[in-house]
């Protein structure tokens, strides 16, 4: 998609290095993520090494995010699959963090839920921003839609190829057929999710608050959403549910019992950062 992006800025007499690429947009999200976590911590004054865990975390992120794909697809696992630039699931990406900050959680204690509550919106809002660069790239694409805001990705897009897989179009068209934008709904998704867990942040009752909230709501949609999708999902669990669907179950269905036992007091942890 940023082929031909940058095909109308060009024409339009603009330097063609003005639009970003996938890489580009990921390394921001990180940088505005990590920002705001620090930021968040401030504001709550949480006891937990943020710099640290961040440091350490970015490593874990993507690990996680590249087993979780592979899971996902089972023919990516081949060492010129794994070791191409694309290829990373959110959940996967998700659940590398978390594995990496418990490690270091076992060697450094602080308040862990507290933390988890400054690093949700830091979360959302890298959410909005890598999800554009996953436009840019053509990748994650929705199905196909009559919608006047519906995009047609060229060739050499998965979402290209993904329409090319199901025969909707032949390998040799222009373009592909006009389809759901799913990263921009999902983009605009983070965005609001962001201003929504950042205010949560300055009231919380409990620690853990936010971050359970925010992967309840993420879940919900993550979902749903999965149906405006036109990239199969890869392995589907049980034969019916996408496996972002199947993990995104799980998810809503851990967060909610973390939410209601957390919130009528259950668990040990002091809720250390909390703002009354």
């Amino acid at each position: 998609m940023r082929e031909t992006i940058v095909r109308l800025v060009t024409e339009a007499g603009f330097p063609a290095w003005i639009v970003p690429n996938y890489w580009f947009m990921l390394t921001l999200a990180i940088v505005i993520g990590s920002t705001t976590a620090l930021a968040a911590a401030r504001r709550t004054k949480s006891d937990a090494p943020v710099s640290d865990l961040l440091f350490f975390g970015i490593p874990g992120l993507f690990v996680g995010a590249k087993l979780f794909y592979g899971l996902q697809y089972w023919s990516f696992w081949s060492m010129r699959n794994v070791l191409q630039p694309a290829g990373f699931s959110l959940y996967g990406g998700l659940f590398g963090l978390l594995v990496t900050w418990l490690v270091y959680y076992r060697i450094r204690r602080f308040s862990f839920r507290a933390f988890l509550d400054c690093i949700a919106p830091a979360l959302a809002i890298g959410l909005f921003v890598g999800r554009i660069g996953c436009f840019l790239a053509g990748c994650n694409g929705g199905a196909v839609s009559g919608l006047p805001w519906a995009v047609r990705f060229p060739p050499g897009t998965s979402s290209f190829e993904s329409q090319v897989a199901v025969g909707y179009i032949p390998a040799e068209a222009a373009e592909a057929l006009p389809a759901h934008p799913t990263q921009i709904y999902e983009s605009l998704f983070g965005l609001v999710t962001f201003f929504l867990l950042w205010r949560i942040l300055r009231s919380r009752r409990w620690a853990g608050e936010v971050f359970i909230t925010g992967m309840i709501w993420y879940s919900a949609y993550r979902f749903p959403s999965e149906w405006l999708r036109i990239d199969g999902g890869g392995y589907r669990p049980l034969g019916i549910f996408t496996f972002s669907q199947f993990v995104a179950l799980l998810v809503l269905t851990s967060a909610l019992i973390c939410y209601f036992y957390f919130s009528k007091g259950g668990g040990t942890e002091q809720t250390a950062g909390v703002e009354k």
